[in-house]
């Protein structure tokens, strides 16, 4: 069973870089605080105001280092080039140490992925492709692999970096106005809780429509497998009426029950953040008249709301994003975490440098019994003997058991009981890889 930390696993290869790249973003995150800070002080000065002490001292270090005097002009100079760092010099560096490694690194996990599950897909035995549809396992990989990519670049890229942001926000209105911070944790906790539980609620119905959704690509894969037999018997307009019906269920249920409930929850975001906006506007705009406040407080604290709530919505977006690809990560965790072939080695390299076996040609089957299910046996009791370089023929109607018989003697199967004996020896004492060039070696003589 696939597990939460499966998916972060998925990108452990490069854990140390995600670490110093998701703190970089964090980091500039928080260095765009700066902007309506400095603008806040920049109106304290312009109106005559006090600045905040924390700066004054810094004023009056730089001041000291300088020789100049501490002045309207020096206090300007100093909120503009703190500015312009914060801006305009960031600008050009910020995507090459964010950006770029995240998608890097969401990349390079992929390829690092990819490379397993074809892996995976050769050593998985074949009662796997048995019961399972090509088109299904195809379209399980792709939506794993891709979901995957997207899904750090948003989590390191953006989820993590603006929750830092939220909250560093939250201290910086506490020295300012403890009230408003107060409102802006309740209310982020009360709208954050409230969307995450019907994130969950929703991803219930997005787990039952993803399994279907799978069911209608697997008939889909079918049709063009079997196209010729479609066109022989006549049953295209049969065919087309049965996913025509699939995908108006489809429709229903993704567009007027899901789409609906992410609507509506929307609209319960904007409702709440809109109301919360306005108290901390009421609550800035009392304190501000009654001198609590500086007017340059009033300004960063209301750009600061406004930040803070204008990130609910895009991280409320990506938890839905989040919530809807959850289900095929895990289905993808889920592959390739089915068990490989007793004797396959997962490393492709060991499966081609394994040593062939070398057949004199004598073939015996002991009592062997075979059913791709249990209790519809394909073979019963099937006792045979071929001497070296015998030819025999096998001869009976479709599905009595031609092909199953050649397939048990390459070891795609075990028998459910009895003895398969080459040269005397059980074949399942020896591996699949080996009988393959085994039987090459003895075809070519």
């Amino acid at each position: 069973m696939a597990k939460l930390r499966d998916i972060v696993h998925y990108f452990r290869a490069d854990w140390k870089l995600g670490v110093l790249t998701i703190t970089i973003s964090c980091i500039y995150e928080v260095v765009d605080l700066v902007v309506p800070y400095t603008t806040g002080q920049t109106v304290n000065l312009l109106s005559g105001q006090p600045l905040d002490r924390p700066l004054q001292k810094a004023i009056a270090t730089i001041s000291q280092v300088i020789h100049y005097p501490a002045n309207d002009i020096l206090v300007l100079g100093i909120l503009l080039v703190v500015m312009f760092v914060a801006t305009v010099l960031k600008s050009p560096i910020e995507p090459w140490m964010t950006s770029w490694f995240h998608w890097d690194i969401a990349l390079r996990a992929k390829r690092n992925q990819a490379q397993k599950v074809i892996e995976k897909i050769l050593t998985l035995p074949l009662e796997f492709y048995e019961e399972n549809n090509p088109g299904r396992i195809a379209g399980r990989i792709a939506r794993g692999l891709a979901n995957h990519t997207w899904t750090y670049a948003e989590v390191a890229g953006q989820m993590i970096p603006k929750m830092v942001r939220m909250l560093a926000i939250f201290f910086i209105i506490w020295f300012v106005e403890w009230r408003v911070a107060i409102l802006l944790l309740v209310s982020f906790i009360v709208i954050l809780g409230y969307t995450l539980k019907e994130l969950y609620r929703i991803n219930w119905h997005e787990i039952r429509i993803d399994k279907y959704m799978e069911d209608t690509e697997s008939r889909t894969s079918e049709l063009i497998t079997n196209i010729k037999t479609v066109k022989a018997f006549a049953t295209e307009n049969q065919e087309l009426e049965h996913q025509k019906e699939r995908l108006e269920r489809e429709l229903k249920v993704v567009d007027y029950r899901i789409h609906k409930m992410y609507v509506m929850l929307g609209s319960y975001q904007r409702t709440m953040v809109s109301i919360c906006v306005f108290i901390v506007f009421g609550i800035t705009l009392v304190e501000t008249v009654n001198h609590k406040i500086s007017l340059g407080h009033f300004i960063m604290t209301l750009t600061l709301a406004n930040m803070a709530y204008a990130e609910l919505q895009p991280i409320g977006s990506l938890a839905e994003n989040l919530g809807r690809r959850m289900t095929s990560m895990l289905r993808f965790h889920e592959f390739l975490q089915v068990p490989s072939n007793s004797d396959a080695d997962s490393s492709l390299t060991s499966l081609q440098t394994e040593i062939p076996a070398k057949f004199a040609g004598k073939l015996e089957f002991n009592h062997v019994n075979f059913g791709y299910e249990p209790n519809y046996p394909v073979l019963q009791n099937i006792n045979l003997l071929i001497e070296p370089y015998q030819t025999v023929a096998l001869v009976g109607k479709s599905g009595s058991g031609k092909s199953t018989l050649v397939k048990l003697l390459l070891r795609y199967f075990e028998p459910q009981s009895g003895q398969i004996l080459i040269d005397g020896q059980d074949i399942r004492s020896l591996n699949i890889a080996s009988i393959a060039g085994g039987w090459r070696s003895f075809i070519k003589k």
